[in-house]
């Protein structure tokens, strides 16, 4: 008999066009699938969750982020894309050990169950060993969350090709074992893909190489693109457009450098694109590409990147991409001297859109649209409430400009992942926060003190102030 749960009296923000928004819906979960939605689902012999108050809504979909930076969390709001060159590759990241990855991908993937984010694509580029991306696996499943695990080659090796060192030489052979020991069928909370270093960082035979080697096993590629933006356009998305490179199996992250041409291309190829909205500004990559992926016809996804610069929050990265696209457009319609602005429509941007870039968007830049990302029958049960009595939501006129202005991680009551609770009441059910707090604690300080770090900061940047 299917386990049947059903959320009752909620507003339900379903981001599915065909049912809409209802200020009073039910949703029905039986096992790990949505089953039907509605002003009022006439179910029995179900468990019952009471959303009176709330917003029922799909989990946010994180389609871009580094969960073993969580590692030194908040250490780089004060730095920029060149810092991470001198720094975290070089000294930081070349000593993790597996079970510093371990640790803080339990958090990393803890923090995003508590912040209301069911789903991450995970980008694991810190793999010394190959037993690095197996502590990784294996914490995103003890942990429960959804996730697009991408195998990366080590931070040392993409510091090389920094340095102007093109040697290249096959180190897909341990993500081939994974993908054929780990992920023998594509069913499952955890699906798998490659990251690979792309055409700004190393050579475009490198490229075809990597991808080439990416589509034999049959799974897709993740590639950071187009930042630091500045000087001239790469132009890396039309060179690999000209050699026959592009398809829908690349996820392009960051793409602030790359022209509106080059978007296109992507767009039209079936590519993915997404913005990382915070980490894009706080580094001083370039601006924003949300409104331009829309423009050239692609989907706006956003993505967290790292916590070493950026909150964690995907409500954060919505109000980042809507104000600088708000900016943007104002300052548009203002330099043409078009100054009686009568609608929001001449702004270009909405909070519903920025909404969609945070769930059905991302879970399309992770081709994972067909199985979450909206409140719809058939689809996977990643499902969130939102206390809309919090005093920040209520009395939430407009459920999608609450939401993206003004709700924040500490306002996700429940959550859930494939019919599964992992928060309820604003607690988390099935991780202990105690472990957490120890692990990813024992391996920040260790981390740090290879190099006398003393504490919560490194010296040098306590030195730099003093």
């Amino acid at each position: 008999m299917a386990n049947r749960l059903l959320i009752t009296g909620g507003a339900v923000l379903s981001v599915d066009s065909s049912i809409g928004e209802l200020r009073k819906g039910d949703v029905l979960i039986e096992d790990d699938t949505i089953v039907e939605v509605g002003p009022s689902v006439d179910a029995s012999d179900c468990e019952t969750i009471d959303a009176t108050g709330m917003i029922v809504m799909p989990g946010l979909v994180d389609s871009h982020r580094h969960f073993w930076q969580t590692g030194t969390r908040s250490d780089s709001v004060d730095s920029v894309f060149w810092d991470l060159v001198a720094s975290q590759w070089p000294k930081i990241a070349a000593h993790y050990r597996a079970e510093d990855v371990y640790a803080a991908v339990i958090a990393g993937a803890a923090d995003a169950i508590d912040a209301g984010v069911t789903t991450v694509l995970d980008w694991c580029h810190v793999v010394n060993t190959p037993e690095h991306a197996e502590e990784n696996l294996r914490a995103l499943r003890e942990i429960g969350i959804r996730s697009l695990f991408l195998y990366g080659a080590s931070m040392s090796r993409k510091l090389q090709e920094y340095e102007g060192h093109t040697e290249h030489e096959d180190s897909w052979a341990p993500a081939r074992r994974m993908r054929e020991s780990e992920f023998s069928s594509d069913g499952g909370l955890i699906t798998f893909g490659l990251a690979i270093q792309g055409p700004d960082v190393t050579t475009m035979e490198i490229t075809a190489d990597d991808l080439a080697a990416a589509r034999q096993l049959g799974v897709p590629v993740g590639i950071h693109i187009g930042a630091p933006e500045g000087g001239e356009p790469h132009y890396s998305m039309k060179r690999m457009h000209e050699a026959g490179l592009l398809g829908p199996d690349i996820n392009f992250s960051h793409c602030c450098n790359n022209t509106d041409e080059e978007l296109r291309m992507v767009a039209d190829s079936g590519g993915k694109l997404v913005a990382c909205p915070t980490l894009d500004v706080m580094f001083g990559m370039g601006n924003p590409v949300t409104g331009r992926i829309r423009d050239a016809g692609g989907r706006p996804a956003l993505g967290v990147d790292s916590v070493i610069a950026a909150s964690g929050s995907m409500f954060d990265e919505m109000r980042a991409a809507l104000f600088y696209e708000r900016m943007k457009n104002a300052q548009y319609v203002y330099d043409t001297e078009k100054r009686d602005v009568k609608s929001v429509d001449e702004l270009r941007f909405t909070t519903r859109e920025a909404l969609e870039a945070a769930t059905i968007g991302s879970a399309g830049a992770m081709w994972l649209d067909d199985k979450i990302g909206s409140l719809t029958p058939g689809k996977q049960a990643d499902v969130i409430l939102l206390r809309a009595t919090d005093l920040n939501l209520t009395p939430a006129s407009d459920l999608a400009g609450a939401i993206v202005t003004s709700a924040h991680s500490g306002n996700v009551d429940t959550v859930l992942v494939a019919g599964k609770v992992l928060k309820r009441g604003g607690k988390l059910t099935e991780i202990d926060t105690k472990r957490v707090n120890e692990l990813i604690t024992e391996a920040r300080d260790r981390l740090y003190g290879y190099d006398d770090y003393d504490g919560m900061r490194p010296p040098a940047a306590v030195a730099a102030t003093a």
